[in-house]
């Protein structure tokens, strides 16, 4: 009935991607929520979002997958990917009025390179076991980023808000495909960045 077999092992990609949809709900939410308010709900789903992709491979890799299945799997997880840490990010400044041509020629900067790093890693992803690391940064740390300085909404000037989240989404976009070597999580860093992200998520709901 339906071109591909659906199994829990995309379970947790596919509701990332439903965590980005909401996020880009709320960003364009100014009618029902204060200016912060839906700036801040938009942040956090962007964050959950970034919890699911920390996790999705490592669940789907506990799962018994055909050869077709992971890289399906491998495939699905960037297309989330482009979808959740790539678009929405300019989703959320454009819902803020980040649209004068300088933050246009960011955003196309950012969304190329971005692919590119994804279709990158594309190349070189093992379907049974996680690179050792990453080159360059990846898209995921848009999913801590960015809420880090959503705290700053509200309680800086507009003008300068704005700037800082052009020149850290230009910066980011040059880390996307810089040949750095970044060192993938494990360990620890799978209780770490959690609590990290659910300490976020209450400073974005308590801080006015």
């Amino acid at each position: 009935m339906f071109i591909v077999k659906f199994n829990k092992s995309v379970i947790i990609t596919y509701l990332g991607v439903i965590f980005g949809v909401i996020a880009m709900y709320f960003s364009f939410s100014k009618m029902a929520f204060s200016e912060i308010s839906y700036l801040r709900y938009s942040l956090i789903f962007l964050v959950l979002a970034g919890v699911c992709d920390m996790f999705d491979g490592k669940v789907a890799r506990m799962c018994k997958r055909t050869e077709q299945e992971k890289l399906f799997g491998i495939q699905l997880d960037s297309l989330a990917d482009t979808v959740c840490f790539i678009c929405l990010p300019v989703v959320i400044m454009l819902s803020l009025g980040m649209y004068s041509l300088p933050d246009i020629i960011v955003y196309i900067f950012f969304v190329i390179f971005g692919v590119t790093r994804l279709g990158y890693f594309n190349t070189i992803a093992d379907t049974d076991k996680p690179v050792p690391f990453y080159n360059g940064l990846p898209v995921t740390s848009t999913a801590i980023v960015y809420p880090i300085l959503g705290l700053l909404h509200g309680n800086i000037a507009n003008n300068t808000f704005e700037l800082i989240y052009l020149i850290a989404t230009l910066i980011i976009a040059f880390l996307f495909v810089l040949k750095i070597k970044v060192p993938k999580l494990k360990g620890k860093a799978y209780v770490f960045i959690p609590l990290l992200a659910t300490i976020l998520v209450i400073l974005l709901l308590v801080i006015r």
